[in-house]
């Protein structure tokens, strides 16, 4: 499939003046470069390209990349499934004749699960929040939102339940979480300035979108930064080139060395890191000397 979309990609496009115009100059595409396209995942390419592992280490790599495989759905579902849990823990607890002093032991706990963290994300917290909303909205929606959305066509039960079994946190925060109800949890943004965290965005009638899309860039796996193999031969020496997609957040130095000390372990030969920081174009490289820089 990679041959075939470099091959298309090759072609140059369809001119409908090609009479007059001067013909394109067709390059056949390297079929031997490997990859051929831009590999995101990282081990199993190791795993698969590697010339210097032995066989028992390759399948120690896809066991491993096997079990990492399955934690992304856990990643990806985080406030979701920790607010489902509390939200129906909650319901159950509260609909059962306990005893007085039960119950009120069961709240001080589950208030201590879902309260809110000060300069922190709790994935109880939100989740629990939402839920709970998603629910009032269809069975109890205010004037103002039947005006805005129109009346509900099925009950909040009926929501919640189509919404667990087709969102992701990415798009269940994206779809429901309000300005109201952002304001209402006092959530905002901050960074750091000097030596300290301020305040940067709080969640008022101007800067709410701002402080919901620094929240959606830091749940899921929107927490961890995308680098791409593009060359497993650069410079004809078996370098691995790589390149991080920079999407406005520079990689923290520490975890970038550490993760150039692993590739170049399991490559067994010079690792090179393409990214930005500070706004500047810079190349990491790592080899049997260790981890240096160059800014491009």
């Amino acid at each position: 499939e990679q041959q075939a979309r470099a091959l298309d990609a090759a072609e140059p496009p369809h001119d409908p003046f090609e009479r007059i115009h001067r013909p394109v100059e067709h390059r056949a595409p390297d079929l031997d470069r490997v990859p051929l396209e831009p590999e995101e995942d990282l081990l199993l390419f190791i795993a698969e390209h590697s010339p210097y592992l032995a066989d028992w280490q390759k399948d120690l790599l896809h066991i491993v990349h096997e079990e990492a495989r399955h934690s992304i759905p856990q990643i990806d579902t985080k406030i979701m499934n920790e607010g489902w849990a509390s939200y129906w823990h909650h319901k159950i607890m509260n609909s059962l004749d306990l005893p007085e002093e039960l119950h009120l032991e069961f709240l001080v706990h589950h208030n201590q699960v879902i309260r809110a963290h000060p300069g922190g994300l709790n994935p109880y917290y939100i989740g629990f929040r939402l839920w709970h909303d998603i629910r009032r909205r269809y069975d109890e929606p205010t004037e103002a939102e039947i005006e805005a959305h129109g009346t509900p066509d099925k009950s909040g039960m009926e929501k919640i339940f189509e919404v667990r079994e087709t969102d992701r946190d990415v798009s269940f925060l994206r779809r429901f979480l309000t300005a109201d109800l952002m304001r209402d949890m006092d959530l905002f943004e901050y960074a750091k300035k000097g030596d300290r965290f301020v305040v940067s965005n709080v969640s008022d009638e101007e800067h709410w979108r701002e402080v919901k899309e620094t929240l959606l860039r830091n749940i899921g796996m929107n927490t961890v930064p995308v680098i791409r193999i593009l060359d497993a031969d650069h410079d004809h020496n078996r370098t691995l080139y790589t390149r991080h997609e920079h999407d406005g957040r520079d990689l923290q130095y520490g975890s970038l060395e550490k993760t150039l000390r692993y590739l170049h372990r399991l490559w067994g030969r010079r690792v090179l890191l393409e990214t930005v920081m500070q706004g500047k174009s810079t190349t990491f490289s790592c080899d049997e000397d260790g981890v240096g820089r160059s800014a491009g």
